[in-house]
Order: structure tokens, then C-alpha cells, then sequence
């Protein structure tokens, strides 16, 4: 059963290793708005290019005069014009070659930089824009990660007593949604050229979110059975039994309100709509209901395995649903006769 979850989880996640990111353009907008009628007859009646947002760069009164004329012989620059200012400064703009926020006219906007060097010139445009998310991204999305997971980890820890339980629930709700963010990248990359910049994150954080919301769900109900029996298989069936209807309710309120989204018909919404219902539907399902007790009895007793100092600060700080015993009500005193 684990295998046979896996395997087509993986296959379906596989695109995500070609993701790409773009700011995006009137191709997002459904065929009927005027804005997208307008690109479309751009593309098929007008040259290469026409419609295609300059990449802008500001040259301050005392950078090197040469830059400009350096900066529009760079490979990948289709045309270029430049405008004096009053104050001194100069401003460049180049149209790139292929699309406003491609391959091209990003790694054009990296040319730039790395040519001006220390020189007081700025870039800015679409692209521009692009390269910068991109770069945010690469810095402090291993930061937000981290954060979350030792978060996750520590939690899922004072919750279940477990060191293994956290790490199985972080592997597998990354596997759910890997998955729905490849279906994404499927069935929208390949007409689009790239996703948009807002999807995978918003996506990838909402649905994380919800998923261990199920996690916890089920958990609960599978320690309180292992405590109340000792016996792993027992934990297993009696804490699906008891949560699964809470669960699958659950994921199919949520999957309505997502599938909503899918009704519109600009592109980034359907891309987040999309996402966030397979990846509930698929974690709730696929990953909650066979994956995870497929996984908790292949490990039996050793699911709830702890080394001996973490065993004893789990006793003594660990979260524990157990109900207080009620005040006990002091005795009724005799009555005299």
C-alpha cells in the first residue's frame, strides 16, 4: 500500500523540478476581456516585440557615460532609446527580445547589473521585478522553511511523545503537495510558459497549513487509543474510525470553497483554486487515509518511539488532552437528631 501511494505521488510532483515563475500578462485574462483581445492582436498583426514593456534603467548625473551605450549592445536587446533629463541623469530603455518577463529579458536584466558595477544605475520593469522575487525567494525561503518545519516538529513532539511521528507527518504532507502543485504546473505551465509568482507560495503555505490540521485530527484520536490499549494496530484502525468522517467533511467543505476559485477566469486564481483543492483532496484522501496508516503500521511500536531524555521531558512538559479529575465535593455532614 505504501508503494502503490508513493509511486503515483511522486510521478505527479515530478513537474515541479521544472517550475518557473513569471510576472505574467494579458494571457491571463480570459479571451473575452478587452485587455487580452487587444495583446492577442498585437501578437498576430504587429511586429515582434510592440508590445512588449521596456526594461527601464536610470542613470544617475555622475555614472560613466559609457555605460549606456555598453548596456544597449548587450546581446538579447531587440531596441533601446535613451532620454537625458534635465538634472544630468539619463534613462535607457530597452526592449527585449521574446517575452516581457522571459529568459531572455531577465538574464538581460542580470547583464546590466553586473555590468554597472559600483556606478549609480538602477533597473527597473517587469523583468526587473521578476529577477528580484526570484532572489527573495532564494534567500529567505530556506529561513521560512526552516522556521516552520523545527516549529512543526517541536509541536508534533509535545503533542505525541514521538521523535519519528513528526518526521513521517513533515515527509508526507511534503509528498501531498509536491503533488498538487505538479498537477498545477501541468496543467497550466505548458499554455502560460511559467506560473504565476503569487501561486506557489500562497498554495504551498495555505494547504501546509490545512494539512496538519488533519495530521492533528487524526493523531489525536490514534494516541488516545495507543494509550488506552498499548497496541499499535489497535491505535491505527481506531483512530482512522474516529476521525475519518471528521476529516473527509472537513476536506470536502474546504475543496467547495477552493473549487469556487476555479470559476473565474483570471489565471493566477485558478492556479491558487486549483492547487489548494487537489492538494486538500489529496491529502485527505490519499495521503491521511492510506498513506499514513500504511506508513503507522509498517512501523508499529516504533511509531511512538523516544530516546529516554525526551521520553521524560514529554511526561513532564509534553501536551496531554486527558480530562482533570472534577473538584471531588466535600462530604455531607451528619445530622444531629
Amino acid at each position: 500500500m505504501t508503494a502503490a501511494t508513493v509511486v503515483p505521488l511522486v510521478l505527479v510532483a515530478s513537474p515541479v523540478a521544472g517550475l518557473t515563475m513569471a510576472v505574467g500578462d494579458a494571457r491571463s485574462l480570459p479571451a473575452s476581456t478587452e485587455a487580452r483581445g487587444l495583446y492577442d492582436a498585437i501578437e498576430d498583426h504587429y511586429p515582434e516585440g510592440t508590445g512588449i514593456s521596456p526594461i527601464t534603467v536610470l542613470m544617475r548625473p555622475d555614472a560613466d557615460p559609457d555605460i549606456a551605450e555598453r548596456v544597449q549592445s548587450l546581446p538579447g536587446v531587440a531596441s533601446a532609446s535613451t532620454t537625458p533629463l534635465d538634472n544630468g541623469a539619463v534613462i535607457v530603455r530597452l526592449t527585449p527580445a521574446g517575452e516581457v518577463d522571459g529568459p531572455t529579458a531577465t538574464g538581460l536584466v542580470e547583464d546590466i547589473r553586473a555590468l554597472r558595477g559600483d556606478e549609480p544605475v538602477e533597473v527597473t520593469g517587469p523583468a526587473a521585478r521578476l529577477v528580484d522575487f526570484r532572489a527573495m525567494l532564494a534567500e529567505r525561503t530556506p529561513w521560512a522553511v526552516a522556521i516552520v518545519l523545527v516549529a512543526i516538529f517541536m509541536l508534533l513532539f509535545a503533542f505525541t511523545g514521538s521523535l519519528l511521528l513528526p518526521i513521517r507527518t513533515i515527509l508526507t504532507t511534503l509528498l501531498s503537495l509536491g503533488a498538487a502543485l505538479g498537477a498545477v504546473v501541468l496543467v497550466f505551465q505548458n499554455d502560460l510558459g511559467a506560473l504565476n509568482i503569487t501561486a506557489p507560495p500562497l498554495i504551498l503555505a495555505i494547504a501546509f497549513g490545512l494539512a496538519m490540521d488533519y495530521e492533528l485530527f487524526i493523531l489525536a484520536r490514534m494516541r488516545e487509543a495507543w494509550l488506552d490499549s498499548g497496541d499499535p494496530h489497535t491505535a491505527v484502525v481506531t483512530g482512522l474510525r474516529r476521525s475519518g468522517r471528521v476529516v473527509s467533511c472537513a476536506a470536502l467543505l474546504l475543496a467547495v470553497v477552493f473549487g469556487a476559485f476555479m470559476t473565474g477566469g483570471f489565471s493566477p486564481i485558478l492556479q491558487i483554486g486549483l492547487g489548494l483543492t487537489l492538494a486538500v483532496l489529496i491529502d485527505a484522501t490519499l495521503v491521511r487515509m492510506l498513506l499514513v496508516p500504511a506508513t503507522m503500521t509498517l512501523m508499529g511500536h516504533h511509531a511512538w518511539w523516544s530516546p529516554t531524555p525526551l521520553r521524560t521531558l514529554h511526561t513532564r512538559y509534553g501536551l496531554n488532552e486527558a480530562p482533570t479529575a472534577p473538584p471531588t465535593a466535600p462530604p455531607t455532614p451528619a445530622k444531629t437528631p
